[in-house]
């Protein structure tokens, strides 16, 4: 089973496990020296040499089967930001973010079929036409207790409500499905997420 780790500078984070006949890789990998794992393409060749506009996604998934069908996840862990900021402006952001990465993942998974780079063979067929999916996997932290009304979880159910539609209906242009999950009510279906804190 694939398991790929989500961490922040203080060592927490979420796995993700990916059934046995999936490949995942992490897009966004930076070297481990210690590991002697050197970075993934696109740390290595997409952001070489001062190019620093394209933006990744975090994980790159090809699912088995046929037709072709890939996954771009991105994962943010925000249980740690400040439970009074402005989550509609946070939101925009994340919007923004995810769009950018998309199409910088798409770029870069060309890049990566046209030079023939072999640890994203599997996923580095555009030219195949898969299907793709894309995923933001969200994790936000509690309201307060003197935030907590009923009116004011509503609201933050809206916000997220408005952020999947949002980019549900900019993804639908583009033809590529949009799925918005964390840990409690939008559970994956196809793989599991565990909390490493």
């Amino acid at each position: 089973m694939p398991t790929i780790e989500e961490k922040n500078k203080a060592g927490k984070g979420l796995a993700f496990d990916f059934p046995s006949d999936w490949y995942a890789v992490k897009y966004d990998q930076d070297a481990e020296p210690r590991y002697n794992e050197p970075a993934g393409f696109y740390r290595s060749v997409i952001l070489s040499e001062g190019v620093q506009q394209v933006r990744g996604m975090d994980i790159v998934c090809r699912l088995p089967g046929q037709p072709v069908r890939l996954q771009l996840i991105e994962v943010k862990d925000e249980r740690e930001r400040a439970p009074d900021a402005n989550v509609a402006v946070r939101h925009e952001e994340l919007r923004q973010t995810v769009l950018r990465k998309t199409m910088g993942t798409l770029a870069g998974l060309l890049l990566a079929e046209r030079l023939g780079d072999g640890s994203l063979k599997p996923m580095a067929c555009l030219s195949r036409q898969p299907l793709i999916e894309v995923v933001l996997f969200l994790e936000e932290p509690e309201l307060l207790p003197q935030r907590s009304t009923p009116l004011r979880k509503s609201t933050e159910k809206d916000r997220k409500n408005i952020l999947d539609q949002k980019l549900t209906a900019k993804l639908h242009q583009w033809g590529i499905p949009f799925f918005l999950y964390d840990l409690d009510k939008r559970k994956p279906v196809l793989w599991r997420v565990r909390d490493l804190a």
